[in-house]
C-alpha cells in the first residue's frame, strides 16, 4: 500500500528542505570545523530534519528528504576530506531508518492528528524514534566492526556523550515534526536551539582536542599536569597523601623496530586501556609522550601505591597484540618499569614529585626492568 502525497505534504517537505538549507547557511564554518575534528562517530545533526520528516511526511517523501540532505552533506564532507563511500553508506542507513520510522508511524496511527495531546501519540513518536535509532546505529556499528574488528563497544557505538547528543538531536527533530504538522508557522524556531546545540558540541570537541592525547585517549601532558596540581592542592587543604607514578614501557624501541610503528601504537593503546581498567575512575592518567605514562592517585599511601603498581605490571605482562603481518599469532612478552613518589613526603608540587618518581624509575630500569621502585622517606 503506497502513501498518498497531498499538497500539504509537499509544503511540509519544502519547509523542511528550506529549514535545513537555512541552518547550513547560518553555521557552515562551525559544521566544517566539527567534521574536520570528528572521529567516526561525528554527529552531524541532520537527524533534526530527517526525523522531523519521519513524523510529518509520508514515507516516500521522508526518504527523499534524507537523500537530498545526504547529497548536500556529501559535498560538505568531500571538501573536508571524508571518503565518499562512507557518506554513501551513511545516506543509505539514514534512508532505511527513515522508512522504518515512517512505517511505525503509519502502522500505529491512521492519521497523524491522533498523536496530538495524548499518551498514545507520544508512545507512537517514541517508538518511531527508537526504531529509527536502532536501524541507523546497528548498521553503522556493523560496518565499523566488519571494517576494523576486533573493537571495543565504545568504538562501535560511541561514547555516552555522543549518544546523548544524538538523542537530543532526535528529540528536537520530533518536536520540529509535530510543530510542522500542528503549528507550522512556529517550525522555524527549531533553528535557534539547534545552533546552540551545534556550538556546544563544537566547544566540547575543542575541549577534548586540547586536553586529550589523540593516540590513547588519555590526558595529554599539559592537561595532566593541571589536574595533578589541583589534586595536590586539594591534598594540602584536606591533609591527605597523593601517589604519583611514572610508567615506562621496557625496550619499546625494539617493538617499533621489529614489528613496526602500527604495532607499537596498538601496544600503547592497549596499555592505556589496562591502566584505565586497573586504576579508579577518579585517578588521573596521562601520556607524557613516547612510551611513558603518568598517573596521580589521591588519598593513597605508599604501600597501597606499591601494590597497585605491581598489579599494573602484571596486567602489562598479560598484554597481547596482533601484527598486521601475522594476524593469527599474538605478540606478547611486554613489560614496564614504574617509579613512585608520594606527596607530601617526596615533594610539595608536581615538578618535585615528577623528579623523584623519575629517579625511582631510573633505579627500576637499572635494577633489571619490569619492577617497581619507590622513594620512602
Amino acid at each position: 500500500m503506497t502513501d498518498t502525497i497531498s499538497r500539504s505534504d509537499l509544503i511540509r517537505f519544502g519547509v523542511l528542505a528550506v529549514l535545513f538549507a537555512a541552518f547550513q547557511q547560518i553555521s557552515p564554518r562551525i559544521e566544517r570545523m566539527r567534521i574536520r575534528m570528528a572521529d567516526s562517530h561525528q554527529i552531524d545533526m541532520t537527524s533534526v530534519w530527517t526525523f522531523a520528516g519521519v513524523i510529518a511526511l509520508p514515507s516516500g517523501l521522508s526518504a527523499l528528504l534524507a537523500l537530498l540532505i545526504s547529497v548536500a552533506m556529501t559535498v560538505l564532507r568531500l571538501r573536508a576530506g571524508i571518503h565518499p563511500y562512507r557518506q554513501m553508506f551513511t545516506a543509505a542507513t539514514v534512508m532505511l531508518a527513515c522508512l522504518t520510522g515512517s512505517a511505525i508511524v503509519k502502522l500505529s496511527s491512521s492519521h497523524l492528528g491522533h498523536l496530538s495531546g495524548d499518551a498514545t501519540g507520544a508512545a507512537i513518536v517514541l517508538l518511531s524514534l527508537v526504531a529509527y535509532t536502532a536501524v541507523n546505529t546497528t548498521m553503522i556499528a556493523g560496518a565499523i566492526f566488519l571494517a576494523a574488528r576486533p573493537l571495543p563497544v565504545r568504538a562501535l557505538f560511541g561514547t555516552a556523550e555522543e549518544n546523548g547528543l544524538e538523542i537530543a538531536t532526535l528529540c528536537l527533530g520530533a518536536m520540529t515534526g509535530l510543530t510542522l504538522v500542528f503549528t507550522p508557522w512556529l517550525s522555524f524556531l527549531s533553528i535557534v536551539p539547534l545552533v546552540v546545540l551545534q556550538r556546544g558540541a563544537l566547544i566540547k570537541q575543542l575541549e577534548v582536542a586540547a586536553t586529550t592525547d589523540p593516540k590513547t585517549g588519555l590526558l595529554n601532558a599539559v592537561a595532566w599536569r593541571q589536574v595533578a596540581q589541583k589534586e595536590i592542592a586539594r591534598a594540602a587543604r584536606d591533609r591527605h597523601t597523593v601517589a604519583l607514578m611514572i610508567i615506562d614501557m621496557d625496550r619499546f624501541k625494539a617493538v617499533n623496530d621489529t614489528h613496526g610503528h602500527l604495532v607499537g601504537d596498538a601496544v600503547l593503546v592497549a596499555v592505556a586501556e589496562r591502566l584505565t581498567a586497573e586504576l579508579r575512575q577518579y585517578d588521573s592518567i596521562g601520556r607524557f609522550g613516547g612510551e611513558e605514562f603518568v598517573a596521580i592517585l589521591p588519598e593513597v599511601d605508599m604501600p597501597t601505591a606499591r601494590a597497585v603498581s605491581h598489579r599494573i605490571l602484571a596486567r602489562i605482562r598479560e598484554l597481547e597484540v596482533f601484527s598486521p603481518d601475522a594476524p593469527a599469532v599474538p605478540l606478547g612478552g611486554f613489560s614496564a618499569s614504574i617509579g613512585v613518589a608520594l606527596y607530601p613526603n617526596n615533594g610539595a608540587d608536581v615538578e618535585s614529585l615528577l623528579h623523584v618518581a623519575d629517579s625511582a624509575l631510573y633505579a627500576a630500569k637499572s635494577a633489571g626492568r619490569d619492577r617497581v621502585e619507590c622513594v620512602v622517606l
